[in-house]
């Protein structure tokens, strides 16, 4: 079951979800560490947004794009920290 955590950046409240680690590998392999040397963040930066926000349901469906239309430099590069802050946690054992 994917883990959830909400942040808020720049006064919006981000719905967050877990992803697998196959995932998250591919997806860095692809944008970030790729065969061709040619790193592109803002495809990254666009695939993490739609892969792990949920809430607001726009910025879930539009990724970058959301942010693009609102001129916001800021709240999209935050909200790339706080979801690799988020996915880099350590999952609580359940201890019953």
């Amino acid at each position: 079951m994917a883990r959830t955590k909400t942040v808020t950046v720049n006064d919006t409240e981000f719905t967050l979800q877990s992803v697998t680690f196959s995932w998250y590998s591919n997806l860095t392999d692809l944008y970030i560490n790729p065969a061709n040397g040619r790193k592109n963040t803002a495809k990254y930066a666009d695939a993490l947004i739609k892969g792990c926000v949920t809430a607001p349901k726009e910025v879930a469906q539009k990724g970058i794009k959301f942010f693009d239309e609102l001129d916001d430099l800021a709240t999209p590069g935050e909200l790339v920290r706080e979801i690799e802050n988020f996915l880099a946690e350590r999952k609580q054992p359940n201890r019953s």
